[in-house]
């Protein structure tokens, strides 16, 4: 039989052209996805859920989940893993139940990975319109608060999703009630067709409620961020709150839907933001972020909560870039005055002030620092964090935008942060002092010890060692001569580095302290020996004759009133 036109001309396409058949019948047995995170805050008091790692399809609210060592399937790629960004294209082969086993061979071999151009479109700065839903089952069982309530919380009352994402971006980033035909107050009501405990996930949920939302612009007009609250029959899926990490939809168990702390988190995803911790393993922990867990509320409380940002989510939302410093202090020291957020959004921040102090250097993670103080738009930290977090220079790690935080250190005045192998040395960063007034203030130094140099105060002289010969271990040795011919061991013995900070290498945190040993005022009078906490208990006007004498203030220099702050208390040591 003579084969028909069209048959041979296929014939002849195949025959030449085998490769763009084989691409088009590959093509068409793969699926194309964007690997996001659902991260999740749980209700005060409940277990913490797992985030998970999954790859979302391209327009849909489905996903495919992601089982096993994701780490492993970008080890032998040129691309590394960005939420939001890293696009996977997957043999439907690989497939099973919609889960990809990424410890089987064949994924790393068969995944063709690669990156967007360019991120989702950027919602950190701007006006954008946000709808509410309220979801209600099959059996009329929906969330506590109505249309008219939810949306109050949401969007008017005195402390709401609107007003605190405002204040803290200083009126960059704001949200919106949506409107339409069918909205009461920026809410709709939609309708399931089971009833909420029937159904098997939270993401069931979901994705049936967005596909409830009426399409007709007319009744819902055009919105960029959804809110879904579901009633507290979704308790045995979803604890407090989740959302896609980056996306446009967060979702929450009934209450936590009104509270603010819960909005401005998830929605925190939503901007492409991860968690903010503390310690080694709690990833809720920074309690001066929302991003992390200090402003937690019951869920019943939706006018409490006023916290912002750390310094590693301020510094990458660009809210306040003009009051950035990027500093190496591996190549020049910091010395400079940080500010609170509530003063730089109360505009009291003046030419040379910071707010954000981002410390890099080669081969290392980056710090960010700022200066906590619970006021005004911050003012609503736990009180179990009072007095360890107020106060205080918050120092945090961040690896790169859309990454965890961790604290690293929360500083007092005098409190000092040293990290070893920092670039070949150790990095210092000492508060110096934290000063009260319009704004408040706090004195920061930092460097990078054996390359730079940075130093709190400036004495009579500056940083030197004393003249003066001084008692160790019960025995009048020559002073800082004597520890110069040996300062490996001799810099070590108790107090000695406080006589011979230079000497030591000690000047950065010892320039203000008082010497620790007893000396000679006069070396020809061998029998009169002091101490600077014997000169700081006489009366003022012996004390003052003793630090007129010659070289008794550059021992006692906290005594003799030439340093502002009183000695540090604390040192964070990082290895």
């Amino acid at each position: 039989m003579r084969p028909s036109t069209n048959c041979l001309l296929l014939s002849i396409i195949v025959t030449f052209y085998p490769c763009v058949v084989a691409v088009a019948a590959e093509e068409r047995t793969f699926e194309n996805c964007t690997i996001h995170e659902i991260s999740s805050m749980p209700a005060r008091g409940e277990p913490r859920i797992p985030h998970q790692t999954v790859c979302k399809r391209e327009n849909s609210e489905s996903y495919i989940s992601l089982d096993g060592d994701i780490d492993a399937l970008f080890s032998s790629s040129s691309f590394s893993l960005e939420l939001g960004r890293t696009h996977l294209s997957i043999p439907t082969s690989l497939l099973y139940n919609n889960i990809l086993d990424l410890d089987d061979a064949r994924t790393s071999e068969s995944v063709v990975i690669s990156q967007r151009h360019s991120r989702q479109k950027n919602h950190r700065v701007g006006t954008w319109s946000v709808l509410a839903v309220r979801v209600i089952d099959s059996t009329g069982d929906g969330p506590t608060k109505s249309k008219r309530q939810l949306g109050t919380d949401i969007f008017d009352d005195s402390f709401n999703l609107v007003n605190s994402a405002q204040a803290c971006s200083k009126d960059q980033l704001r949200f919106k009630a949506a409107t339409g035909d069918a909205v009461v107050n920026g809410v709709i009501d939609v309708k399931l067709s089971k009833s909420m405990i029937s159904y098997q996930s939270d993401s069931d949920v979901r994705n049936e409620a967005l596909s409830l939302i009426p399409t007709d612009p007319d009744a819902v007009n055009d919105y960029t961020f959804t809110i879904l609250v579901m009633s507290d029959s979704s308790r045995k899926y979803l604890s407090g709150a989740k959302a896609w990490f980056p996306g446009k939809v967060s979702w929450y168990r009934d209450l936590y839907g009104s509270d603010p702390t819960y909005l401005l988190h998830e929605l925190g995803h939503n901007l492409g933001h991860g968690h903010s911790g503390n310690g080694k393993y709690d990833e809720y922990g920074d309690p001066t972020c929302t991003m992390g867990g200090g402003g937690f509320s019951n869920g019943s409380d939706d006018d409490n909560g006023k916290m912002c940002f750390n310094a590693a989510k301020t510094y990458y939302f660009g809210w306040f870039s003009k009051y950035h410093q990027d500093v190496d202090p591996s190549m020049v020291a910091y010395d400079g005055q940080l500010v609170g957020t509530n003063d730089v959004a109360n505009e009291e921040i003046t030419t040379g002030q910071d707010m954000i102090v981002k410390l890099h250097s080669n081969g290392e993670t980056d710090l960010f620092m700022m200066y906590q103080k619970t006021e005004g738009i911050t003012e609503d930290i736990a009180s179990i964090h009072e007095t360890t977090f107020n106060n205080h220079v918050v120092i945090v790690e961040q690896s790169g935008d859309s990454k965890e935080s961790w604290v690293k250190a929360s500083l007092a005045p005098g409190d000092i942060y040293r990290q070893q192998n920092w670039n070949g040395g150790t990095l210092v960063v000492q508060v110096c002092s934290i000063i009260s007034g319009t704004p408040d203030v706090a004195k920061v130094i930092s460097f990078v010890d054996g390359k730079t140099a940075a130093s709190c105060f400036v004495t009579e002289g500056g940083c030197a060692d004393t003249d003066k010969r001084f008692v160790v271990n019960s025995k009048l040795k020559g002073g800082c001569s004597w520890v110069r011919s040996n300062p490996g061991s001799r810099c070590n013995k108790r107090f000695v580095s406080s006589m011979c900070p230079a000497t030591c290498g000690t000047c950065a945190y010892e320039n203000c302290s008082d010497g620790g040993k007893r000396f000679l005022p006069n070396n020809a009078e061998k029998k009169k020996k002091v101490s600077c906490s014997w000169i700081k208990r006489r009366p003022d006007k012996v004390k003052a004759r003793w630090c007129n004498k010659i070289g008794v203030s550059q021992i006692c220099r906290n005594t003799c009133g030439h340093c502002s702050l009183a000695r540090h208390h604390n040192v964070f040591l990082e290895k």
